[in-house]
């Protein structure tokens, strides 16, 4: 896949992102000598608390962009799973227990 390819791929996924999830998740693709492709990268910010401190970290979801890669939509699908959970508040973040995708 061509440099190109790439920034289309990103900037793609991006545009989609930005309408399911507003700001809340950055695409960003890199290189990947040992798999010898880039690798579609979405990072964004993730909350939860236990019974004594409140967390939040960065997260990642990644998809080779391999010979077996077609476009983004498997990428976007993992988010518009989760959309409603990484829509809602941090405080109802933090305040559920289930799996993001069931919130």
């Amino acid at each position: 896949m061509s440099i190109d390819q790439v920034k289309v791929e990103v900037n793609t996924a991006q545009g989609i992102l930005d309408k399911i999830v507003p700001g809340k998740v950055k695409v960003k693709a890199e290189y990947d000598s040992e798999r010898r492709c880039h690798i579609l990268i979405g990072e964004y910010d993730t909350y939860w608390k236990d019974n004594y401190h409140e967390f939040e970290s960065k997260s990642t979801w990644t998809e080779s962009m391999d010979r077996f890669y077609s476009d983004c939509k498997l990428f976007i699908a993992f988010f518009e799973q989760r959309a409603k959970y990484m829509n809602a508040s941090i405080e109802e973040q933090r305040a559920f227990k289930g799996h993001p995708a069931t919130f």
